[in-house]
């Protein structure tokens, strides 16, 4: 089977859930893995560059045996926390959010290491996610510096990813994304699912300090101040399709060359965070 469907499943947020939890997954991906249909996953597969084609079916078929298995072993005992619930508040904000995107170097030509954060019409670009696809063939190991970046601020000059991915996007409506964490913002990725691809927020407790609130979802993933100006604002792409299709439209073209996110801070917040973490630095990790 394609190893990026073993690993799809491996990394879908349920089964890494349960796993965190206690309970023995490796029962439920046999199942899954024996009910993936071939046939049908090969839709989905595009030859152009040997990638899955964005789609929803292994979510949904770990979300069928993942439900099944529980209702058969745990249906009196277990409680579905809001981490494996459906997100809809941020599926909205995020499609929201979407932008044509910036004129920014690629993630190819991007350098690993600290910086001042790119300014932008008064904003200030705190943390970017971005994932260029290599044009070597999957698994190809090529001259490429690297096809993805995580950049982001953290709290003191140290060497490390700046995105972290520990807590489910729906605590940002709940005003407890990485809430006593040492940690300025929060990464999430969801590649094949119908929640958002990627969502970058910043931690609930400087949203709250910056004296910040979050705006109506539907009006996308951004924060006003007491004035009702946009003050913190999460933006997302997704450019440059390439497929086996002619038209392209389909399943065939709907692999993105560049795809990613990032989220701006007004100029003069920006210099209110600094007050609050006097050592504060922006740094690029490239993969």
């Amino acid at each position: 089977m394609n190893e990026q469907i073993l690993d799809s499943i491996s990394r879908n947020k349920y089964l890494v859930y349960l796993d965190n939890v206690g309970i023995d997954i490796d029962v439920i991906k046999e199942e899954i893995i024996k009910n993936v249909n071939e046939d049908e996953m090969e839709l989905f597969v595009n030859r152009y560059h040997q990638r899955l084609s964005p789609n929803v079916y292994l979510d949904s078929l770990v979300f069928k045996y993942v439900c099944k298995h529980l209702h058969d072993e745990y249906k009196s005992s277990l409680i579905f926390e809001s981490e494996i619930k459906l997100d809809i508040k941020t599926i909205i904000a995020t499609s929201k959010s979407l932008i044509q995107r910036p004129r920014i170097r690629k993630p190819s030509d991007v350098v690993m290491g600290f910086k001042e954060p790119d300014y932008e019409e008064g904003f200030r670009v705190i943390s970017r996610f971005e994932r260029e696809l290599s044009e070597n063939n999957y698994g190809e190991r090529g001259e490429s510096k690297g096809g993805v970046i995580f950049e982001g601020l953290l709290p003191y000059k140290i060497e490390m990813n700046p995105l972290v991915e520990r807590y489910s996007s729906n605590h940002i409506w709940e005003n407890s994304y990485y809430l006593g964490e040492p940690f300025i913002q929060g990464f999430n990725a969801s590649i094949n699912s119908i929640e958002s691809q990627c969502v970058l927020w910043m931690n609930s407790e400087l949203l709250n300090m910056l004296g910040l609130k979050l705006d109506n979802y539907n009006e996308g993933l951004r924060a006003l101040n007491s004035n009702d100006e946009i003050v913190l604002q999460f933006r997302c792409w997704r450019e440059q399709l390439i497929g086996n299709g002619a038209s392209f439209i389909g399943m065939d073209s709907n692999i993105a060359k560049l795809e990613g996110c990032d989220l701006i801070l007004r100029e003069d917040y920006f210099s209110e965070l600094k007050k609050i973490i006097p050592n504060v630095v922006f740094y690029t990790d490239v993969l």
